[in-house]
C-alpha cells in the first residue's frame, strides 16, 4: 500500500532525491555513514512508497523515523526543499495506515493519555517543582512543560525567580497541565495531539490568560503553530522565554547585577533557531550578564549542530542520539568554555548526559544562568 501526501509535498519529494548536497549537514548521516539514513536516501524511500514499489517494512520505517527534524538539511538545500514537512506528513500517513508509530513512540502516547506526561509519572508530581503561589487571575501563563517539571526542576525555579524579580504576575496550570504533545506531533500521532490541544486550550481560556510563556522550544512550536490548526479559536500570544527575558531586560523591568565570571558557549536549539530564526535574543540576554564572556562554536546560529534528541529520536534511537550529543559537546569543549548554555530543556538534558559521558563541560539552561545573575 503506497503512502499518500498532499500534492505540494509530493512535489518536494521529486525535487529532492537527485541531489545529496545536504549529506554533510545531517547529524544522523554522520553517525550512520549510509545513504539510506540521510535526507536523500529517505526521499528515495518515500518516492518508492508513494509509487508502491516498496513496502513500509520495519527497516524502512526506522529510517523515516530516525530524523530529529532539525532542518539542517533545509538550511543547506539549494532548492529549499521542505524535508521536515515531508517527513512529518509521511509519519502521519504511516500512522493512519497503522504501519507506525514505533513501539517507543506508541508507549509515550499511552503514558501521556494516562498521566499527562511522556514519562508516565503521577500528575501531582508536577507540583513538586513549583515554589510560587499563583494568583487567581493573570494575563500571563507560564506553561512549564514536561522536561522541566519532571527532569530539570531547577529550570522551573529559575523561571519563577526571574518572573518574580521582574514583577510579572503570572499563573500556571500546576497538576492540570497536560503535555503539549510535541513528540506526538513529530511522530505522526496527530489525533492525540488534537485531543491535547483541545483540553489544554480549554484550561487556558478558563484562566482568562492572554499570553503563554514557554521554556521548551518544542512546546513553543506546538502551541504557536500546531494548536491553531486543531482549535477553532486560539487567541493567545505564545512567547519563548528567551524572547520574553530579552524584552524584560530592554524595558528595564529586569536587571541583572550579580557578577558571573564564566566563559560560556551557546547551543542554538533547532526548533528555536532554524524554525523561528530566534538567534539573537538568547545571546543578548547572555551579554547582559555582568562578567560573563560569550564564545561561539564554529557551528552556530543557522549552522548549529543538532543535539540529536528531537523528533522522537532520543526515545527510539538512543545510541544515535548519544553519539550526536557527544559530537556537539566535543565542539563545545574546543572553545575552552567553562559552560555550555542552551535555551531548551530537552537539549539541556541530552547534552548534559553527553557531556557527563565524555567527561566534558557542564550544561546549563539560559534561565538557570540568568537566575544566578539576579
Amino acid at each position: 500500500m503506497g503512502i499518500k501526501l498532499p500534492e505540494e509535498l509530493e512535489i518536494e519529494v521529486y525535487r529532492c532525491f537527485r541531489c545529496g548536497y545536504c549529506r554533510a549537514q545531517c547529524p544522523v548521516f554522520k553517525v550512520k555513514q549510509n545513504e539510506s539514513w540521510g535526507a536523500r536516501g529517505r526521499m528515495i524511500l518515500i518516492k518508492s512508497l508513494i509509487e508502491g514499489n516498496i513496502d513500509a517494512t520495519s527497516a524502512v520505517v526506522d529510517r523515516l523515523y530516525c530524523c530529529s527534524l532539525c532542518k539542517a538539511c533545509e538550511t543547506s538545500c539549494p532548492a529549499l526543499v521542505r524535508t521536515s514537512d515531508v517527513y512529518e506528513r509521511v509519519r502521519e500517513s504511516l500512522v493512519e495506515q497503522k504501519q507506525a508509530p514505533l513501539d517507543k513512540h506508541r508507549s509515550i502516547a499511552e503514558k501521556i493519555l494516562a498521566e499527562g506526561n511522556p514519562f508516565g509519572l503521577p500528575r501531582a508530581e508536577r507540583l513538586s517543582s513549583y515554589q510560587h503561589k499563583n494568583p487567581s487571575s493573570a494575563e500571563v501563563l507560564y506553561f512549564v512543560g514536561c522536561v522541566p517539571s519532571y527532569r530539570r526542576p531547577s529550570i522551573v525555579r529559575s523561571v519563577e525567580k526571574i518572573l518574580a524579580a521582574a514583577g510579572v504576575e503570572y499563573t500556571a496550570l500546576g497538576a492540570q497541565e497536560l503535555c503539549c504533545g510535541s513528540v506526538l506531533m513529530r511522530t505522526g500521532q496527530t489525533p492525540t495531539v488534537k485531543k491535547l490541544a483541545q483540553q489544554n486550550t480549554k484550561r487556558f481560556k478558563e484562566l482568562g490568560v492572554k499570553k503563554i510563556v514557554t521554556v521548551c522550544p518544542g512546546c513553543y512550536l506546538t502551541l504557536k503553530v500546531d494548536y491553531p490548526k486543531f482549535v477553532e479559536d486560539f487567541p493567545f500570544e505564545v512567547v519563548h522565554i528567551s524572547d520574553f527575558i530579552n524584552q524584560l531586560l530592554q524595558s528595564g523591568k529586569l536587571k541583572l547585577t550579580k557578577q558571573v565570571g564564566l566563559k560560556v558557549t551557546f547551543h542554538d536549539p533547532c526548533h528555536l533557531g532554524r524554525r523561528f530564526n530566534i538567534y539573537e535574543p538568547p545571546r543578548n540576554v547572555l551579554l547582559s550578564i555582568p562578567g560573563l564572556k560569550l564564545v561561539e562554536m564554529p557551528h552556530n546560529r543557522e549552522n548549529s549542530q543538532c543535539c540529536g534528541a528531537g523528533g522522537g529520536v532520543r526515545a527510539a534511537f538512543s545510541d544515535v542520539t548519544s553519539k550526536i550529543g557527544v559530537s556537539r559537546m566535543e565542539e563545545a569543549a574546543q572553545t575552552k568554555a567553562d559552560l555550555l548554555v542552551t535555551s531548551c530543556p530537552f537539549c539541556c538534558l541530552n547534552l548534559d548526559e553527553a557531556g557527563r559521558q565524555a567527561q566534558l563541560l557542564p550544561v546549563s539552561d539560559l534561565t538557570e544562568i540568568v537566575a544566578e545573575a539576579l
